[in-house]
């Protein structure tokens, strides 16, 4: 558990978000981090279940999930009919939304995923394309409808595609390992999304640990910073998870290693640990207590929790070099009428990773990485700095 040394002392809201807000409004517009962004890649089906149609074109939807499972329970033995509609067709995948997210917000993105076969990309990413520097497809997106609920959402995911994702596949699709060395070797930041439906991520890190990192030059800003969103684990073997979080402190040699969870993912991560979360305080009060216990454990740079009410992060002393290590964390920009929610993480953390490339002090980056997807989930757009600057302080 951190000691009140170790916590930032919490700012008033309103200050907190007015400062996080100049700090972003400050930054000069050649501000343009090259950040690599993989692996994953989806096309998403934004789904209603409708409740009661009333005409072609009108219905009301089953408002929660709760509801849902009870028609779905009291079918058991007979059957059920549950019309779906698709509201919006859009792009997916935790690796292609936060990329998007980055390269509004004016970073230099090369993203790599699964976005088309050979050179014709599904037409779903050609807006990441068009605002990305570079783009590295690895095969056919896999899809998900996901079923949208006022307390949460169901993700039905076809999968397949993603057997395309290992290490040999991404040498190929790069040209081979000096073509890998220059993919990354420009980045200030590389994030690797989605390991849970990434059943080779673990060795992918592995031979970018082996192979590519150490032939990589250092960003001129310091070490470069390695994200990772593990994109709940629940399904993956424990082992597999431990082993996981083993490679992720090996990669700690070669890059700030940022791990990046919700709350459902750092409790997973605690249990994988042999630590308890915490449970004293705020909501962030704990998660910054765990932030640092599951740091301190893996010996990495930074971690981060992100729930729906709070944020909180921790760092390490090597993180902010001549400055101690520490902790911070704040309540966030809750909504209780989102426009959409799939994606808000994956917004979350591109804004984010961001604002600590940009050196924003970390108890503000949470408050930017909060707003930017505080304004995709009420407007279904991805913000602009400008946006998540004014969204700080009247959002």
């Amino acid at each position: 558990m951190p000691t009140p040394s170790d916590r930032a002392p919490a700012a008033p809201a309103a200050a907190l978000n007015a400062a996080a807000a100049a700090a972003i409004a400050a930054l000069v517009t050649d501000f343009q981090p090259t950040v690599a962004v993989g692996f994953d890649g989806f096309v998403d089906s934004i789904i209603d279940v409708v409740a009661t149609r009333r005409g072609p074109t009108e219905y009301s939807r089953i408002p929660t999930i709760t509801e849902l499972g009870g028609r779905i329970s009291g079918a058991a033995g007979q059957s059920a009919n549950l019309e779906l509609v698709v509201r919006q067709t859009k792009i997916g995948g935790n690796g292609p939304i936060m990329a998007n997210a980055l390269a509004v917000q004016g970073a230099q993105v090369r993203a790599i995923g699964l976005l088309g076969e050979g050179d014709a990309l599904h037409p779903a990413f050609q807006i990441l394309a068009d605002r990305a520097e570079r783009v590295v497809s690895l095969g056919p997106p896999a899809t998900t409808d996901a079923l949208e609920f006022a307390d949460g959402k169901v993700m039905l995911g076809k999968l397949q595609p993603l057997e395309r994702l290992s290490w040999q596949g991404l040498v190929d699709a790069a040209g081979g390992l000096d073509g890998l060395e220059i993919l990354f070797a420009p980045t200030a930041a590389i994030a690797a999304t989605n390991w849970t439906m990434s059943l080779q991520m673990t060795d992918i890190w592995r031979h970018l640990l082996a192979e590519i990192l150490p032939r990589l030059p250092q960003p001129a800003g310091g070490r470069r910073l390695f994200f990772v969103d593990l994109a709940d684990p629940a399904k993956r073997p424990v082992a597999e998870l431990r082993e996981a979080l083993t490679v992720l402190s090996g990669l700690q040699t070669q890059v700030d290693v940022v791990l990046g969870m919700n709350g459902s993912e750092r409790d997973q991560v605690c249990a994988a640990l042999g630590l308890t979360p915490s449970r004293e305080g705020s909501e962030w009060d704990a998660s910054a207590a765990d932030c640092v216990a599951i740091r301190d454990r893996l010996g990495l740079a930074w971690t981060m929790c992100h729930l729906v009410g709070s944020a909180a992060v921790a760092w390490s002393e090597a993180a902010r070099p001549g400055r101690p290590a520490g902790s911070a964390g704040a309540n966030g920009f809750f909504t209780a009428k989102p426009l959409i929610t799939t994606g808000a993480g994956d917004h979350f953390n591109a804004g984010f990773l961001h604002a600590l490339l940009a050196g924003i002090d970390p108890g503000l980056a949470i408050q930017c990485g909060g707003a930017t997807s505080g304004h995709y989930v009420r407007t279904g757009e991805s913000p602009t700095r400008a946006q998540v600057a004014a969204f700080l302080v009247g959002g």
